[in-house]
């Protein structure tokens, strides 16, 4: 009875080491890099344009079939190449009735990328909170860092000690403003090589949207109230260079916000695209004086918007639809499930099992049958490895080939 286990424990193994390895080589071999255009909006042409760069000739196309050269296209998207079009001293000094000045069109511009791994990932617990309001140029490094949890602590660097008359007071500002503890994230930019510093925004166990940063040595604590309006998922600190707004909001929904500062409060402008997933859509922004340029990547194609800068509403869209690749084609058919220890969108590392569909276990009917044949004098035999066969896959089929005794019947002396 023993050996029987630890044979069936045995072929277990072999058969989970087997649809983890098998894929991996045939993946490796047929999978094709996802490629989709660059698309941009053209203040000009009014309409969503195709660049493609390695075209020397006709980089610009537009969704109609138009072609432009280089020098064409530097023109018909000068929020764009303005660098290049300052260069050539061509760059037109209004657009839409808009005085174009180099530092504007810097002030505007907006880069934003969202990666599901950000909200997949393992959290950093410690955090870097600057001087808002610092005395000299520049943002300097403090002499602590924070953790907000059950409670707010201030560690110092060198004695790794809770200071805990600046904890104390932080948590006491917290409290006041009506902060309940534990908190469930905080979100914020730790970099120092920006312009200014607005802290982080933290979701308390309420589900309440906080404003904290450190003004002149002493916390400043504000209460969004954008939970209002908002059933706040997730968010990303953007200082903007013309201090617009904090960052972007995400809902649960899946609707995506810019937090705007006006009269000092905190307005949610929701940016007019389609609900998107979190846990599997990659975003990408870019925006320029008058519109920003969205792509929003999903499993099944991606989508792009061209959005006003003033309201955010949209004035374009285009969707390019997923291609599959041979992998794709080729899973859904040799490997009815298969295992992955990593995954694309997280940096956990942990078994993940995949499913592709029914066709791979009607492909493995054939070879199911003609094992269950090769068993002789067991009946019983040939019954079940046909359906573990049938099951598994080509991962079981190996993990029998391997045990030859599960095969073949041990003769009698």
């Amino acid at each position: 009875m023993k050996k029987n286990t630890t044979r069936v424990i045995l072929l277990l193994f072999i058969t989970g080491i087997a649809a983890w390895a098998l894929p991996a080589l045939v993946k490796k071999a047929t999978r094709v890099p996802e490629h989709y255009p660059f698309m941009y909006y053209s203040s000009l042409l009014r309409e969503l344009c195709v660049i493609d760069y390695s075209d020397d000739e006709t980089p610009l196309s537009t969704l109609s079939g138009k072609k432009f050269s280089e020098a064409e296209c530097d023109s018909l998207l000068p929020l764009l190449n303005f660098r290049q079009l300052m260069a050539d001293g061509k760059l037109p000094e209004t657009i839409e009735g808009i005085e174009i000045t180099p530092p504007l069109l810097r002030s505007k511009s907006v880069v934003f990328r969202y990666n599901p791994e950000v909200t997949r990932s393992p959290a950093t617990r410690l955090h870097v909170l600057f001087e808002s309001m610092p005395r000299r140029v520049g943002i300097e490094m403090p002499d602590d860092v924070f953790r907000l949890g059950e409670r707010v602590e201030f560690i110092d660097c060198k004695t790794n000690r809770v200071n805990e008359e600046k904890s104390a007071r932080f948590q006491q500002a917290l409290e006041r403003r009506g902060y309940r503890f534990p908190a469930r994230w905080s979100s914020g930019n730790p970099n120092p090589r920006k312009a200014y510093d607005e802290g982080y925004f933290s979701l308390d166990a309420a589900g309440h949207l906080f404003h904290l940063k450190m003004v002149n040595g002493k916390p400043y604590v504000r209460d969004t109230r954008v939970d209002e309006q908002v059933e706040v998922a997730a968010f990303s600190m953007f200082e903007a260079t013309d201090k617009r707004f904090y960052g972007f909001l995400f809902g649960k929904q899946g609707d995506a916000y810019i937090l705007e500062a006006r009269d000092g409060k905190y307005h949610p402008l929701k940016l007019d695209i389609a609900p998107f997933d979190l846990l599997r859509d990659r975003m990408v922004i870019m925006g320029n004086l008058l519109y920003w340029n969205v792509s929003v990547t999903t499993p099944t194609g991606r989508d792009y918007y061209a959005l006003k800068t003033t309201t955010l509403e949209q004035v374009a869209r285009h969707r390019v639809a997923h291609q599959p690749d041979p992998w794709e084609r080729l899973s859904s058919w040799i490997f009815p499930f298969y295992l992955t220890f990593d995954d694309p969108d997280s940096a956990y590392l942990y078994p993940r099992l995949h499913f592709t569909g029914r066709r791979g276990w009607l492909a493995h009917l054939l070879p199911a049958l003609l094992v269950g044949l090769l068993v002789p004098n067991d009946r019983r035999r040939r019954v079940y490895h046909s359906l573990y066969i049938l099951i598994t896959g080509f991962a079981g089929l190996l993990a029998l080939l391997a045990l030859p005794r599960f095969i073949t019947k041990k003769p009698r002396k």
